[in-house]
Parts: structure tokens; C-alpha cells; sequence
């Protein structure tokens, strides 16, 4: 009844819009968004680029629900641990998508999903003070990233 769509362990790739083509769009997409860093662009997304990802593989809809994944059970990154969290809910409102924050093991459903903070309130950085960007990537792709 239901779509679903994965990123795996990926970074941005112009391939996105291909699967979105053929098989989207979905109901929820799982995009992994935390432990990236400047230094790391063309390994992981990040949180901006979970977000474009998500808008990729929609056919650039804002349909779907984007489920954050891969952020916020170990730390693996230079970077706080609820920062993942907190710029992918600026990029998602910047850009209309809806996202879902559950807690680790709780339920989503496209249609009723938790969306409110639940992690602890910590300083973070924002997108301009510590970008992380693929590079190579073509002016159509670099155009979806909030």
C-alpha cells in the first residue's frame, strides 16, 4: 500500500532524479543525514542535501514524508549530535517538505508521524557556518539544496 525509498550510505548524486523518474514518488523517504562534514561531502549527505535527495527522488514534489536517518544514535562526526536534527528541519521548512523525527524504535506512517523535537536543546551550527556540499555536482542538482 505503501512506497518506500532508502538512501543507504550515500552522497548526492544527479542519479537521484533517474530513481525518482522511475520509481517515485514516495510516501516516506529514508535519507541518511549526519556524520558528514566538509571534508566528507562526496561520502555522505548531510542534512541539506538528505533534504534535496528527498526532493530528487519525489520528482521535485513535496509530497512524501522525509525521515531523517543515520544521525542520532552514535556520534560519528565532528559535529554536535542533534545538529543533523536541527538543519535538516530548517532546510525541510525552506523548502516545504514534511519531515518526521521519530525516537529511536517509534512508528512513522505517511500519514501520522512525529514531527516535533525531542532531543535536547544544544548549540549547533547552521549551514553557512560549516557547509558540506558534494562537489562536481551539475548547476540542476546544486539548485535543490537549501
Amino acid at each position: 500500500e505503501r512506497r518506500v525509498w532508502y538512501s543507504g550510505d550515500t552522497a548526492l548524486t544527479p542519479a537521484f532524479a533517474e530513481v525518482g523518474r522511475r520509481l517515485g514518488p514516495f510516501d516516506v523517504t529514508l535519507i541518511e543525514s549526519g556524520a558528514y562534514d566538509a571534508s566528507w561531502a562526496n561520502v555522505h549527505l548531510g542534512p541539506e542535501q538528505a533534504v534535496a535527495a528527498h526532493r530528487m527522488v519525489q520528482r521535485g514534489d513535496t509530497t512524501g514524508v522525509l525521515v531523517p536517518v543515520h544521525w542520532g544514535l552514535f556520534d560519528l562526526a565532528l559535529h554536535g549530535w542533534t545538529e543533523p536534527a536541527e538543519r535538516v528541519r530548517v532546510a525541510a521548512e525552506a523548502t516545504g517538505v514534511a519531515v518526521a523525527f521519530p525516537r529511536p524504535g517509534e512508528s512513522v506512517a505517511p500519514d501520522a508521524y512525529p514531527s516535533t523535537p525531542w532531543w535536547p536543546s544544544l548549540p549547533w551550527q547552521t549551514a553557512a557556518e560549516a557547509p558540506a556540499v558534494s562537489t562536481s555536482l551539475p548547476d540542476s542538482v546544486l539548485a535543490l539544496i537549501p
